[in-house]
């Protein structure tokens, strides 16, 4: 007797679920822990329920690396709501990709691997980009910002993901890091400052 087909709420809940247990994995142990057939049982699952979503094991990083951009863009949005003010937001922003790189290394590292970005990854990109470019934004409609807010929020970006890599690597201890990140923002702080101000 053929069992009752899922509804799509259930699909949908039951794919989620592999994503959720996948991250996880990536997070605690690394992309190599992260297979079908380990996930499944993780999730207490078939072995053959992963496949019925995911064709192979990068398929499934795929859509873990979109849900890593949002949970990122969560923490985000959520830290730039609880804000002030605009300096606040945009301290807000910074301080929560920070937190991330450093709290969720391994699903950090995973964003920015390279591979080839699927629709459900550009999507989760294009929320994040909306979300950074918020702060920003404002910033350039109110005459605080020297540079239009990609620009500016490309200069932020490469900054500080460099800082990161710095620390991670441990070519500077904490003490500098934290001297270096006061530094870089002061520094930064110019590119919020009408250039006859700043002058």
């Amino acid at each position: 007797m053929q069992g009752r087909q899922l509804t799509r709420t259930e699909l949908d809940d039951a794919r989620r679920r592999v994503v959720e247990v996948a991250m996880a994995l990536v997070q605690e142990e690394g992309r190599e822990a992260c297979t079908l057939r380990r996930v499944a049982a993780e999730a207490e699952m078939s072995r053959s329920t992963p496949y019925s979503y995911f064709a192979d094991k990068e398929a499934l990083i795929d859509a873990v690396r979109a849900a890593a951009l949002h949970r990122l863009s969560d923490r985000c949005e959520a830290a730039v709501a609880a804000a002030d003010d605009l300096g606040g937001r945009v301290g807000a922003l910074g301080q929560a990709y920070l937190d991330f790189a450093f709290t969720q290394t391994s699903l950090y590292d995973l964003i920015f691997e390279s591979h080839s970005a699927g629709p459900e990854h550009q999507a989760a990109a294009a929320r994040y980009r909306r979300l950074a470019a918020g702060p920003l934004g404002e910033a350039e409609a109110a005459g605080m910002s020297t540079l239009p807010a990609e620009r500016l929020g490309g200069v932020l970006w490469a900054a500080t993901h460099g800082l990161i890599a710095l620390r991670r690597a441990g070519k500077v201890d904490e003490e500098s890091f934290e001297r270096l990140l006061a530094d870089m923002r002061e520094v930064l702080a110019f590119g919020f400052v009408p250039r006859s101000e700043a002058a």
